[in-house]
């Protein structure tokens, strides 16, 4: 098992959305994609294939190919997960203390996040590799060691009875290139969520993005309609793709305590305490 993670914002940083393609079988996407770029001979100057990014779409050609990724994200053994973060919802002194710089409270935020992602989603995987886009909202080489520690060892926390643990490595990836391919096709599935949540004039972008929500047979990509669901629903009527949307969970007298995920993958409200 593959698992690919890679993140995605706006201009503005109103949101943050954190992505996961479980891989059982990774070979057969590469494969695909690849005979994609080969056919609309898709190449770079020096002979290797080119890079499909949703921010590429942009003409008649991208748009063909990105729809291609699309179709072959169907036909796979894959499936996708992403959390959404609206910033603004974000109290980031529950991530730090309050004379700490931001930077180092939204890497926290980032880290906690990443983990619940990984760990509600991965209750069945034993000895996957996660492969990382190169990060930019955190420190790498930090983030990679955390996950390990979380993952990575039998017994672990994530793990507790198996001898055999979740992960058994976390590598960061340069996804531009041929042999990680395949995570240009999260880049692609988390890019039309982010076109859900802030409309673009790009007109191809638009229409591949109905055509995503007419593959998966739903009204759209937004919080409305994704956070109402139950685990068992959803399971059974969107096994490959799956949105939970993020919400801090508030006290009686409206203040927000702890960390919540709204989640059509979750029967209720999960609250995971902040790690500082």
């Amino acid at each position: 098992m593959l698992i690919y993670f890679d993140e995605s914002y706006d201009s503005e940083h109103q949101y943050l959305i954190l992505g996961a393609l479980f891989n059982p079988h990774p070979k057969f996407l590469h494969q695909k994609l690849s005979q994609i770029k080969l056919k609309y001979n898709y190449f770079s100057q020096d002979g290797t294939l080119r890079e499909i990014k949703y921010n590429y779409v942009t003409n008649k050609k991208k748009f063909d190919i990105a729809r291609s990724a699309i179709n072959i994200f169907f036909e796979s053994t894959s499936w996708f997960r992403c959390i959404v973060i609206e910033q603004k919802l974000v109290d980031l002194n529950r991530f730090g203390k309050k004379l700490e710089k931001d930077k180092i409270k939204k890497a926290r935020l980032y880290k906690k996040f990443a983990e619940l992602l990984i760990g509600h989603n991965t209750e069945n995987i034993f000895n996957a590799v996660m492969l990382v886009d190169k990060l930019t909202r955190c420190n790498g080489d930090e983030f990679i060691e955390i996950m390990k520690q979380e993952f990575c060892l039998p017994y672990g926390k994530h793990s507790p009875d198996s001898e055999i643990p979740t992960l058994k490595n976390v590598i960061e990836i340069p996804s531009h290139l041929e042999q990680y391919q395949v995570n240009q096709i999260l880049d692609i599935l988390m890019g039309y969520i982010l076109n859900n949540l802030i409309p673009t004039l790009k007109k191809e972008k638009n229409e591949l993005r109905k055509y995503l929500i007419k593959m998966l047979g739903v009204k759209d990509l937004l919080s409305q309609t994704w956070a109402k669901y139950s685990k068992t629903y959803v399971e059974k009527f969107w096994p490959k793709f799956n949105i939970w949307y993020w919400k801090p969970k508030k006290n009686d007298s409206g203040e927000a305590i702890i960390v919540a995920i709204v989640s059509p993958s979750l029967t209720s409200l999960i609250a995971a305490q902040v790690l500082l």
